[in-house]
């Protein structure tokens, strides 16, 4: 019975050890964002939208895992009127969250992979500018300080050494909740190109795994 007990906590111990694979590290975006109100006769222009923050991902069998960011996400959008510009800039703290489906194995050096899930935006600040009157404001005063939706993306992982890896990734983000105080609909919209660097923090997988 004993012998068993050994041979039990081996087998489990070696599944662990093929399984389990936590790494973080820094991240940075760019790309276009903007919102779905109906502005009339105006026209919505390109917006430019970043951010930078860290990645934690913990990949906890073959093809699935998990992540969560926490970044500084610059949003909002800009509005062509009349000859002039309306541009607003909105800053958010963001926490999205994400289940992740890698395609392939763990020995391949480049891994394709997709993405979904919530993202959680805590406003922080930005402000608005009209063109027209050059009347300044804090964009605060008239959106909301909490916003919702998911983000889903498409891209890979390359590594670059061991247990290390280059991530690439053209994300969509589609909110949820209102983002303006006085507008029944104008959800934030943004598409982005993200690259970033995961080093291993708890990374316990098997030499054949991870060169």
């Amino acid at each position: 019975m004993k012998k068993l007990f050994i041979v039990i906590a081996i087998t489990f111990v070696a599944f662990n050890i093929e399984a389990q694979n936590l790494s973080f590290g820094p991240t940075a975006g760019f790309g276009h964002s903007w919102n779905n109100a109906d502005i009339g006769t105006a026209e919505k222009s390109f917006h430019p939208y970043y951010n930078i923050g860290g990645k934690l991902v913990y990949s906890f069998v073959t093809r699935w895992g998990i992540s969560g960011d926490l970044k500084f996400s610059s949003e909002g959008q800009t509005i062509k009127t009349d000859g002039s510009k309306i541009v607003a800039r909105a800053n958010y703290i963001r926490i999205p969250l994400q289940g992740i489906y890698f395609f392939g194995k763990f020995g391949n050096r480049v891994r394709p992979k997709i993405s979904i899930g919530p993202s959680f935006g805590f406003l922080v600040g930005g402000k608005s500018k009209n063109g027209i009157n050059n009347i300044e404001t804090k964009t605060k005063d008239y959106w909301n300080t909490f916003d919702f939706g998911f983000t889903g993306a498409v891209g890979g992982n390359v590594r670059i050494a061991r247990a290390t890896w280059l991530n690439l990734d053209l994300a969509y983000y589609h909110g949820l909740t209102d983002a303006a105080k006085f507008s029944g609909d104008a959800k934030n919209r943004n598409i982005g190109i993200n690259v970033g660097v995961t080093f291993p923090l708890a990374t316990v997988m098997p030499d054949k795994l991870t060169k």
